[in-house]
């Protein structure tokens, strides 16, 4: 299947937003779990129009179909949950340098799934990217007993992602792009209100600040991040995608440098180059669709 033109751009662009997910939490004063809720809710609700009259296609989902979507919002509502909790209880290096490892998991439930094999140069290009996030971070590691849960969190974030991405390419098969993250948007917004009940936080009683954090988490790495990565995945291979989101760092790095004056470093260049050769080495993979 031949990638369009304009998946490439959206994903470009989905990237830049998902990237800035850290910066714009620092804006706001809440919970995880209810930052997680207010981006979602407030997303699906901004999605249903566009989604339309194709909704009607969910009541066609099979059993198995309608399982894995459960499944999905689960996946996506826990990783929400601890990601931004693993980078409240360890450094951000080493949150940063766990979740990063992200493309070898998902490029190997990727093969075992749905065949997709990762050629020589996907290899060379998440070794790369890794490195460049280790480089990024390096000065700031601190492998002791009191990062261990943090530690733990960001290898389960991790590993959430991408029961969540393999999920999706399921569903992505059969479902419009704008369908599929209605369903699973709003599905991992109901787990997540479940979230913030059980666990007696506010609903609404948040500073203006903060609703601005909501708003823009859900405009931002929600609608266009996200989206971004799951309209991809209906034409390019999973692991490819999920190497291309060690961009991240890169871009969040470079925006904190301008919002928050965050030095850049040496080291800093260092790792830049070699995630930007990571991403180069993907891009000259060319138009290759996804199978299966």
């Amino acid at each position: 299947m031949v990638t369009p033109r304009r998946v490439y751009v959206f994903l470009a662009v989905g990237l830049l937003c998902l990237s800035q997910s850290a910066n714009i939490i620092r804006i706001g004063d809440a919970s995880p779990v209810a930052i997680s809720f207010w981006r979602l809710f407030i997303a699906t609700l901004l999605f249903v129009p566009l989604a339309g009259r194709g909704l009607a296609a969910l009541a066609r989902l099979t059993r198995m179909d309608l399982a894995i979507l459960v499944l999905c919002g689960f996946a996506l509502t826990a990783h929400f949950f601890s990601w931004i909790w693993a980078v409240q209880a360890t450094t951000v290096a080493n949150a940063t340098l766990f979740l990063s490892i992200n493309p070898v998991i998902t490029a190997t439930a990727a093969y075992l799934l749905f065949g997709e094999r990762a050629g020589r140069r996907l290899v060379l290009a998440v070794a790369l990217g890794i490195v460049g996030v280790g480089i990024l971070g390096f000065s700031d590691l601190e492998f002791s007993p009191d990062h261990l849960l943090g530690d733990g969190l960001a290898l389960l974030a991790s590993l959430l992602f991408t029961v969540y991405f393999m999920a999706a390419k399921r569903l992505r098969k059969t479902l419009d792009a704008q369908v599929y993250v209605t369903a699973v948007y709003g599905m991992a917004a109901v787990f997540s209100f479940v979230a913030l009940l059980a666990l007696d936080l506010p609903l609404v009683d948040y500073s203006l600040r903060t609703w601005v954090c909501f708003g823009l988490m859900a405009l931002v790495p929600t609608m266009i991040g996200h989206t971004s990565l799951n309209t991809a995945l209906r034409y390019m291979n999973a692991g490819r995608i999920a190497t291309l989101t060690l961009v991240e760092p890169l871009l969040a790095g470079f925006v904190a440098s301008l919002a928050w004056g965050e030095a850049i470093t040496t080291a800093s260049l260092v790792g830049y180059a070699l995630i930007c050769g990571s991403v180069l080495m993907v891009a000259m993979e060319g138009g290759k669709g996804a199978r299966g």
